[in-house]
């Protein structure tokens, strides 16, 4: 989603330069010429042209290690892992640091114990003097391959099912984010489509698609671009969705595409209004915030951000919803959550207690691995689990959603048997137990059939405590709640003008495997009429 780029220091440029072996004696007046504008490319991050220019040049000393060595970093970095591999092999002779990139990428592939004696080979061969990989690294990437051996010994049972062509293409399709009652979802794709061009890295730019789900078949219908003014020329993602799935909101880079922020697009009369950038507690100057979560009374907004003062890389936060209708100041979520490494990704459950998000620096197999965490009493966060394998892997796992009664997850992969680059897959939990669920509810004029804006207050029999408060949509009348299988709740629904109606409720098991729905039909008070 956000184009990284790597940072040389000059310092750190002067020292590689220094060591570099001279061009290789094969290449002639306009071969060094090439060679030389391939490297300023390469120095300030731009791989994709810096390739290009490698590229032109690669045959005319086939072994040459140090042009070997900047091709497989620079694909590396350009996260086209295949070809990195073939060419850091032959670039080792030139920098040992291919050799760590080389463990790395073995664990990415699965090779567990190749990658282990790779890492173990770079130890023992470090080029101390010239090599950028610090201890911090290689001590990292240890646990990532000590976490991979101990989650795949012991893999939970689930089914992991690929969505299909009506949603992914031989592009990448990735960050699903799907409405609380799972028939809507927003993604994010690299497909190409008229009005957007090519990204500096060489793909299409980021587009916003939707879907809805066919509750007869079960089936996702073909997947088109967001409708509305949403989507522009430059990086347009999705990053979070209200669980009402009527507030959309877009990670949209800026225009000289270094950094972004979040921006909030409402759905009204059919179609998604003109995205509108986020508050200045939310957005900040020179940092970037890729992803969002709302709570299910949206009063509690989560985000990512790599601003200054937090733990280190990206952090979450969150604010809150103030009584005279603006956020409050960010807050760090804390040292349980966010760590040295990227914490990203937040995904708030239903229940507005359990985050969902991807890290790379907690008990990680590689790279960003799925985590939750609780929100305790006393307002710290538990320490995070992960969320075993096969819902995480070795690869980047992250973007990660789960339905209310956590049965199914989403998240894109770049799994082998896809249908191109990264697909988006649906998990579903054999063996979890049935939580809580999200129930519909739609409140309207028992004479006119208009849809009316109410108050509701749930009710919880069991317990005696209130459950939960609600104000319905105006547009559609509509609001949502969480249940407990077989426990009953009081549904109070109030609306200026109606004679206030109530209802108990209680739903099994059986039945929250599906969306449930009730409908509340309000009578007109004497005195309104």
């Amino acid at each position: 989603m956000i184009i990284k780029i790597k940072v040389v220091s000059v310092v750190l440029l002067l020292a590689i330069t220094q060591v570099l072996n001279g061009q290789s004696s094969k290449f002639k007046r306009e071969d060094k010429k090439v060679f030389n504008e391939a490297e300023s490319f390469y120095y300030y991050g731009d791989y994709k042209s810096a390739v290009d220019l490698y590229k032109k040049i690669e045959n005319v000393d086939p072994s040459y290690a140090e042009l070997q060595f900047k091709l497989g970093d620079s694909y590396y970095q350009l996260k086209r892992y295949e070809k990195a591999r073939s060419y850091l092999k032959n670039g080792e002779s030139f920098n040992t640091d291919a050799t760590f990139y080389l463990a790395k990428l073995e664990l990415y592939f699965g090779n567990i114990p190749a990658a282990e004696e790779k890492l173990k080979e770079f130890e023992q061969n470090r080029d101390d003097k010239f090599s950028v990989i610090d201890f911090d690294q290689t001590g990292l990437l240890m646990r990532n391959i000590l976490n991979a051996y101990r989650l795949m010994e012991h893999p939970e049972a689930v089914n992991i099912i690929n969505l299909g062509p009506a949603i992914n293409t031989e592009n990448s399709e990735y960050v699903p984010i799907i409405s609380s009652d799972e028939t809507f979802m927003v993604f994010t794709s690299r497909r190409l489509r008229e009005g957007n061009g090519m990204d500096p890295t060489g793909q299409p730019f980021e587009d916003i698609y939707t879907t809805h789900r066919n509750t007869i078949t079960d089936n996702w219908e073909k997947a088109v671009p967001i409708k509305g003014e949403v989507n522009t020329a430059k990086h347009d993602a999705s990053v979070g969705l209200s669980p009402d799935g009527n507030r959309l909101f877009i990670y949209r880079s800026n225009e000289n595409l270094i950094g972004g922020d979040l921006y909030e697009s409402v759905f009204l009369n059919g179609e998604w209004t003109v995205p509108v950038r986020m508050s200045e507690k939310i957005n900040s100057d020179y940092s970037i915030e890729p992803s969002a979560s709302m709570s299910l009374d949206g009063r509690t907004f989560y985000f990512s951000s790599n601003r200054e003062g937090g733990f280190g890389g990206f952090d979450i936060y969150r604010v809150i919803l103030l009584p005279n209708g603006d956020w409050s100041l960010a807050k760090n979520l804390g040292k349980s959550i966010n760590t040295k490494y990227d914490d990203d990704a937040p995904f708030i459950h239903p229940d507005g207690k359990t985050l969902y998000f991807s890290s790379k620096g907690h008990a990680s197999m590689g790279g960003f691995d799925v985590f939750k965490s609780s929100l305790q009493e006393d307002e710290t966060w538990s320490v995070p689990e992960n969320m075993g394998y096969p819902t995480n892997t070795t690869k980047d796992d992250i973007y990660f959603t789960i339905s209310a009664n956590e049965q199914h997850g989403y998240y894109s992969s770049d799994k082998e048997g896809g249908y191109g680059e990264h697909d988006i897959y649906l998990i579903d939990y054999l063996e979890k137990s049935l939580r809580q669920s999200v129930v519909k509810g739609i409140v309207s004029d028992d004479s006119t059939g208009e849809y009316i804006a109410a108050d509701i207050t749930i009710i919880s029999l069991k317990t005696s405590e209130l459950s939960g408060v609600n104000v319905t949509d105006q547009e559609d009348g509509a609001f949502i709640f969480l249940v407990n299988p077989n426990e009953e709740f009081e549904v109070l629904v109030e609306a200026e003008g109606y004679v206030s109606s109530s209802e108990t409720v209680t739903f099994s098991i059986d039945q929250l495997r599906n969306t449930q729905q009730i409908e509340f039909k309000l009578t007109k008070s004497q005195a309104a009429e």
